[in-house]
C-alpha cells in the first residue's frame, strides 16, 4: 500500500514541476524526406470540382477499348510529364507565387534597377504616392 502512496506523491509532484508523465514505447520522430526520397506522390482534387471531372473524363475516355489493361491516372500523367516544356514550366512558377510574392519581385526589381535599398514599406509608399 506504501508503494502505491508514493506513486501517487511522485505524479502529483511531478504535475506540480509540469514535468509529464512517462509514455511507454519508442518515440516515433518523422523525418523529412526530400523530393529526391519520395517515391509516392499523391493528388487531391477534393476541392476542384472541375480538375476532378475532367480527369475522370479523360481517363473514361483512354478506356474506350477492346483490349489491354486499364488505364489508371499513372499513365495520363506519365504521358503528360514528357509533353512538359520550359514555358509550362514557368507558367506553374508564376501560377504559384502569391499576391506578396509578386510585390517583393517588384521591390526587388525596383531597387536593383534604381541602386536603392527601400524595404517594403518605403516601396509601397512611393508607388502608392502616399
Amino acid at each position: 500500500m506504501d508503494s502505491v502512496e508514493n506513486k501517487i506523491n511522485k505524479r502529483e509532484k511531478n504535475k506540480e514541476e509540469g514535468e509529464e508523465k512517462k509514455r511507454r514505447g519508442r518515440k516515433r520522430i518523422k523525418e523529412k524526406t526530400t523530393i529526391n526520397d519520395q517515391k509516392k506522390f499523391f493528388v487531391d482534387y477534393s476541392t476542384e470540382p472541375e480538375k476532378h471531372e475532367l480527369v475522370v473524363k479523360l481517363i473514361t475516355q483512354a478506356n474506350q477499348k477492346k483490349h489491354g489493361r486499364e488505364v489508371v491516372f499513372k499513365d495520363l500523367v506519365d504521358v503528360a510529364l514528357t509533353k512538359l516544356s520550359s514555358k509550362d514550366i514557368e507558367r506553374v512558377q508564376e501560377e504559384t507565387l502569391g499576391e506578396m510574392d509578386k510585390v517583393q519581385m517588384l521591390l526587388e526589381k525596383h531597387n536593383e534597377k534604381h541602386g536603392t535599398s527601400l524595404n517594403m514599406g518605403e516601396f509601397l509608399v512611393k508607388q502608392l504616392k502616399i
